[in-house]
C-alpha cells in the first residue's frame, strides 16, 4: 500500500522478521516500476525506514541521479 503525503511517499509493506529497526536513509536501494513504459528499475530512496514485527514502513522518496549530480 501507497500513499502520497504532504508530498512524500507513505509505503506499508508486509514483512516476515521479528527485529525493530528505524533507518535514516539517502541513497537505499529500492524496485520502483515506471508507470508509462512498464519497467521495473532499482532507484534510490531517500527517507525514513521503520521495521516492525511483520511490517515495514516507509516515508521519503525516490529519486534519480544524473550526470550532473556525479560531477
Amino acid at each position: 500500500m501507497s500513499w502520497l503525503i504532504w508530498g512524500k511517499h507513505l509505503s506499508i509493506e508486509w514483512r516476515t522478521g521479528t527485529g525493530i529497526d528505524i533507518e535514516f536513509t539517502d541513497s537505499m536501494a529500492v524496485w520502483t516500476q515506471n508507470n508509462f513504459t512498464g519497467e521495473v528499475e532499482a532507484m534510490p530512496f531517500m527517507g525514513c525506514v521503520v521495521r516492525l514485527p511483520c511490517a515495514i514502513i516507509s516515508y521519503g522518496n525516490v529519486y534519480t541521479i544524473t550526470e550532473e549530480d556525479e560531477r
